[in-house]
C-alpha cells in the first residue's frame, strides 16, 4: 500500500502537466473572417476607374468618416461620405505653375487642410490644403547625415502609408540595389526639416548579381504601425519583421500560410510575364486592425490562370485567389481565411470599427459594375 502511495505521489506532477496541456489546447481559440450582409457602394463618374492604387479612410475633426481615394488617371483625390456613399468633393492638385506638384501617386490626409502628396518621379512630398493650394515641399533625397534615400509612394495597393507621430512623419525609402546599405525607412521632423534614416536595410535575396539581391522583388514590401511597432512584410519572405519605433530593435517572426508550401522567387532576368506573377505563390500586404488588436497578412497560393485572362489587368485587381492570415497581438497565427476565386480585390480594403471591408469590385466578378466601387464587410468571428 505504501509503495502505491509513493508511485501516485511521484506521478502527480505528470498528471498535472498533462491536465494543463489538455486544458490549454482546449481553450486555444481560432478565428476566421466571415462575410456579412453589409455592403458599401460609391458611385464613380465616367473618368474614374475601379483600379485604385491609393485608398485611405479618414475621420475629420468632427468625427465624420470619409472614404478617400486617388483617381489614377488624373491628379485628383476624391472624398466620399463613408455612410451615404455620396461624393462630397475632389481635391485637384495642379501639375505645373505656382501650385504645381507634378504627377501625384499616393497621399496622406492629416487634416482637411493638411494633405501630403508623394511624387511619381522625385523624392518630394508636397503639402496642400483642400483647395489644392501649395503650402510646402519637402525634399528627402538625403538624410541630414548624408545617407541617400530613394523615392517611394504612399500607397494602399502595396500597403505602405505615411505614419504621423506627433510632429514627425515616418516615410518609406525605395530600394537602391547599388548602395551597400539602403535604408527601408526614415523620419522627417516637420518643425526643423531634419531627416533621420533608420538602421534597418532592405533584405538580400539569393541567386542575384547585385549585392546578392534580386532585381525588383526586394522592393515588394508592406508596412503597418500598431501604435508601438512598425511591422514589415516582404512579399517573398515567410518572415515578418517587428521594429521598435526607432528601429533600434528588429525581431523576426515566421508567419507561414497553410496554403503555401514554399515561396517561389520570380524570374527577374527578362523572362517574366504578368501571368507568371499571377500564378506565383508569395505574400502581400500587412494591415493592423486597432479595433480588434489583430493583424491581417495577405497570402497568394499558387494558382493556374485560365487562357484568355489578361495578366496585367488581373494583377491590378488583386489576382485570382488569396487568403488572409490572422495574427494576434503577440504575432501568433490564430486563423486563416481563403477567399473565393475572382471575387474580391486583395489590394483594396480598409478597416473600420465595425469590421474589415474588402472590395468586391473585381473585374472578373460576375456582379462587377465599373460605375461603382463596392465593398463587403467581413466580421472577425471565432471558428
Amino acid at each position: 500500500m505504501e509503495k502505491i502511495k509513493l508511485i501516485l505521489f511521484l506521478l502527480m506532477p505528470l498528471f498535472c502537466f498533462i491536465s494543463c496541456v489538455e486544458k490549454k489546447a482546449k481553450t486555444k481559440k481560432s478565428y476566421m473572417l466571415e462575410a456579412s450582409d453589409k455592403q458599401l457602394s460609391f458611385a464613380l463618374d465616367p473618368n474614374t476607374k475601379t483600379f485604385i492604387l491609393a485608398l485611405f479612410p479618414f475621420t475629420d475633426e468632427n468625427g465624420k468618416e470619409h472614404l478617400t481615394f486617388q483617381n489614377q488617371d488624373q491628379n485628383e483625390i476624391l472624398f466620399y461620405d463613408m455612410n451615404s456613399g455620396k461624393l462630397e468633393f475632389k481635391v485637384k492638385p495642379a501639375y505645373e505653375g505656382p501650385n504645381g506638384v507634378g504627377k501625384v501617386i499616393g497621399y496622406y490626409v492629416h487634416t482637411m487642410d493638411s494633405i501630403f502628396l508623394t511624387a511619381a518621379y522625385e523624392c518630394n512630398i508636397a503639402l496642400i490644403d483642400r483647395k489644392a493650394e501649395l503650402k510646402d515641399v519637402i525634399s528627402y533625397e538625403k538624410a541630414t547625415d548624408g545617407t541617400k534615400l530613394t523615392q517611394h509612394c504612399a500607397l494602399s495597393s502595396t500597403y505602405c502609408p505615411i505614419i504621423m507621430i506627433d510632429n514627425e512623419m515616418y516615410i518609406m525609402s525605395g530600394c537602391n540595389r547599388w548602395l551597400e546599405k539602403d535604408p527601408v525607412s526614415a523620419v522627417i521632423n516637420l518643425k526643423d526639416k531634419t531627416i533621420r534614416a533608420f538602421p534597418y536595410y532592405y533584405l538580400s535575396f539569393p541567386g542575384a548579381d547585385n549585392k546578392a539581391k534580386r532585381s525588383g522583388v526586394e522592393e515588394g514590401l508592406s508596412r503597418c504601425f500598431d501604435g508601438k511597432h512598425f511591422v514589415y512584410s516582404y512579399h517573398f519572405d515567410e518572415t515578418i519583421y517587428i521594429a521598435s519605433q526607432e528601429h533600434d530593435s528588429i525581431k523576426p517572426v515566421k508567419v507561414k500560410s497553410k496554403y503555401i508550401d514554399k515561396v517561389r522567387m520570380l524570374d527577374d532576368y527578362g523572362n517574366l510575364t504578368f501571368i507568371d506573377a499571377c500564378e506565383n505563390p508569395n505574400y502581400g500586404n500587412l494591415l493592423f486592425d486597432k479595433y480588434r488588436n489583430v493583424y491581417y497578412r495577405i497570402a497568394y497560393p499558387e494558382t493556374k490562370i485560365e487562357k484568355g485572362v489578361n495578366g496585367l489587368e488581373l494583377l491590378q485587381y488583386g489576382r485570382k485567389r488569396f487568403s488572409i492570415i490572422i495574427l494576434d497581438k503577440d504575432f501568433n497565427i490564430i486563423g486563416e481565411t481563403l477567399f473565393p476565386d475572382y471575387t474580391y480585390n486583395s489590394t483594396v480594403m480598409f478597416i473600420r470599427e465595425d469590421g474589415l471591408y474588402i472590395s468586391d469590385s473585381h473585374y472578373l466578378n460576375p456582379d462587377y459594375n465599373d460605375d461603382v466601387l463596392s465593398f463587403r464587410k467581413f466580421n472577425l468571428v471565432e471558428n
